[in-house]
């Protein structure tokens, strides 16, 4: 099965939580079960060092964890993988489908792509969901990077990236996930409020010049990208508009075939991508 529910190992930890030092028996259920997966995440994020992680452990205490587990009885996550799985594949189908990780962690991204036995893979941390209502587009924009990574190893550089590589890679994330839920608003795809992305479409132009000017550099991604610069007044995470700006335009502007050619087995995806806009266009029109 592609998608691994790793957090019902966790519940299973919790039940049998000893009253002294639960880290053995946190070993024991969970963490030596799922461990090439947990060493692949720390060792690409480096969010915590095993010292870190013991001394996490020897706090938990079950009452932590009863909404996160009340929300998991009544919306199966599991399920709402396996479905977001099957969409991405009738777009861009991959051959073994990457498996999807849902597990328990502490301050965990949503949703991340690592390496597990060099296999690209969906990661989703989800001890801060509230709800589950975005985890479908987190992970097929996972799904798209870990395409990405199955197609398009040789075009994006080793280490740290320059802003165009970043802008390329999310902006084709954002189209995708546009394509296989066409439905859901916009501001969901770029993972923003729906004031956010006013006052992206406000300062559009700004925007674009101000990364366009950039792209050569690294230091922009972690503004863009992440928590912003409130000091130049740009709020967090406006690069996926910039990078779904962006990159929408050049594709609108060479076409479904040209745009392929530099993006090799994306190009079912691209046509897709422009039949839906041209679909858009038409009930605005109308």
């Amino acid at each position: 099965m592609a998608v691994k529910p790793l957090y019902l190992d966790f519940f299973k930890f919790l039940d049998r939580l000893p009253e002294d030092d639960p880290w053995g028996i946190y070993q024991h259920l969970y963490l030596q079960p799922h461990e090439k997966i947990f060493k692949a995440y720390w060792e690409t994020f480096s969010h915590f060092d095993l010292p870190q992680i013991t001394e996490r452990v020897r706090k938990i205490k079950k009452g932590d964890y009863g909404l996160l587990q009340s929300l998991i009885q009544s919306q199966n996550p599991a399920d709402l993988a396996e479905e977001a799985l099957k969409r991405c594949q009738l777009i861009l189908p991959l051959n073994p489908q990457p498996p999807v990780y849902l597990f328990i962690g502490f301050f965990s991204a949503d949703g991340v792509t690592v390496e597990v036995d060099g296999v690209p893979s969906i990661a989703l941390g989800l001890e801060r969901f509230k709800d589950f209502q975005d985890l479908p587009l987190l992970v097929s924009h996972e799904y798209c990077h870990c395409a990405q990574r199955f197609l398009l190893k040789d075009f994006f550089p080793r280490g740290e990236r320059p802003l165009f590589f970043t802008v390329v890679a999310e902006g084709l994330s954002v189209l995708f996930t546009e394509a296989a839920y066409p439905e859901i608003p916009l501001h969901r795809h770029l993972f923003l409020t729906p004031e956010r992305l006013r006052w992206c479409r406000e300062n559009q132009q700004t925007l674009l010049e101000l990364a366009g000017a950039d792209l050569a550099a690294a230091k922009l991604v972690p503004v863009l990208f992440g928590a912003g610069d409130p000091n130049a007044g740009l709020p967090p995470r406006v690069g996926y508009f910039i990078a779904r700006q962006m990159l929408g335009h050049c594709l609108a502007h060479h076409g479904a075939e040209e745009f392929g050619k530099a993006f090799n087995g994306f190009e079912q995806l691209f046509r897709k991508i422009l039949q839906e806009r041209r679909i858009q266009e038409g009930y605005r029109a109308t």
